[in-house]
């Protein structure tokens, strides 16, 4: 099968993130089954506008701003030069309106919708933009087929008119045969995982540290990766006295992240808005105890009271409640772990390459 896929950024560009990882985890698997992955994504500084990254054919071209348009000018080309069976748009933030310019076998992939949760981000002009954008799902995406890693993208996608037999859920996978726990005792420190933006909560975290500070003064918060809110967020750093209490490990490779996740008491996820939320399944393969904000995603990846904690949608005084009934309760931290552990067992990379071509085979048919 050949396979044509329009995403923003591929795994290598600067602010790559978790749908690009995913994307690369998913269909590079195929390329080593015979099946042929061409990716067109945005350019980047120094980057070769041509590429293959393991087995994907990588294309790069445009910028942040002109990539959309230059899809919708170029696709066509594109079309005529692959003969795709089957085109993959992943639709993120921005569309790129693939629907009024190929009419063959398409699928839409899909981690989350901002919604009214991207006002939290941008200034108003461009999260009015971006949510109008999304919009557009109700006219030219409406007929579509979609993939989401998430039954919660999936409800929003249905609110919005696409016809539920036209959405599949495909989770995400997680490797599990590096993500795995240690028989080392834990550390007292909570660990924050994922880029550094302001809807992914990083305040928020430095804030329920600063509501148990004074319960647990060994307590501390490392937060992992890096992002364009950084600044912001080691300025609040400053301002409250938390430079001795927040670690920034800015990017790590994954067998330093792996060993946080073994260490770490808790890993607190306060994410406004996710797709699934990928760090979820990987501290519950590590044996981490997991604490999240209720919102679309994590309360698809986390099972309240069993693998994780659930707190009431961006309470910080009820994400410092659910994190101190971890630390101070060590049956319930063990129960989170055991369980959490099972529950990462479920999930696989291999499985959701399977799943992945079985769904585009189908959209083919």
């Amino acid at each position: 099968m050949k396979i044509l896929i329009l995403n923003w950024r591929d795994a290598k560009h600067p602010r790559a993130g978790g749908a690009d990882f995913r994307l690369q985890h998913v269909y590079a698997p195929l390329t080593k089954q015979g099946h042929e992955v061409v990716l067109y994504c945005c350019a980047f500084p120094g980057c070769e506008p041509e590429e293959n990254i393991d087995g994907i054919q990588v294309h790069r071209l445009g910028n942040d701003f002109t990539f959309s348009f230059l899809c919708m000018l170029k696709l066509r080309g594109w079309v005529k030069k692959y003969k795709p069976d089957v085109v993959v748009e992943d639709f993120n933030k921005l569309p790129f309106y693939s629907p009024l310019v190929y009419k063959g076998p398409l699928v839409i992939q899909m981690h989350h919708l901002w919604r009214s949760s991207i006002f939290r981000e941008t200034n108003f002009p461009m999260a009015f933009f971006i949510w109008l954008s999304e919009e557009m799902i109700r006219v030219v995406y409406r007929k579509c087929r979609f993939s989401v890693v998430s039954e919660s993208t999936r409800d929003e996608l249905v609110q919005m008119k696409v016809p539920e037999e036209h959405v599949r859920v495909i989770y995400n996978g997680a490797d599990l045969s590096r993500y795995q726990p240690s028989d080392e005792p834990k550390k007292p420190f909570m660990i924050w995982i994922g880029r550094i933006q302001k809807y992914k909560g990083p305040i928020d975290a430095c804030q329920v540290l600063e509501k148990l500070q004074n319960e647990f003064q060994s307590l501390e918060l490392v937060i992992v990766g890096d992002g364009p809110f950084r600044p912001q967020l080691e300025r609040y750093i400053t301002e409250h006295g938390l430079q001795h209490k927040v670690r920034l490990t800015g990017f790590i490779d994954g067998a330093e992240k792996i060993k946080l996740l073994q260490q770490a008491s808790v890993h607190l996820q306060s994410s406004y808005k996710e797709g699934w939320g990928l760090s979820v399944i990987e501290a519950n393969a590590c044996g981490c105890p997991v604490v999240a904000n209720n919102t679309t995603g994590l309360c698809d990846s986390v099972v309240n009271g069993k693998t994780g904690l659930l707190y009431d949608f961006c309470s910080v005084e009820d994400a410092a409640s659910k994190v101190r009934k971890i630390l101070t309760d060590s049956r319930l931290a063990r129960s989170l772990s055991v369980e959490g552990l099972k529950r990462a067992s479920e999930f696989s990379w291999v499985r959701n390459s399977e799943e992945m071509i079985q769904y585009l085979e189908e959209s083919c048919r």
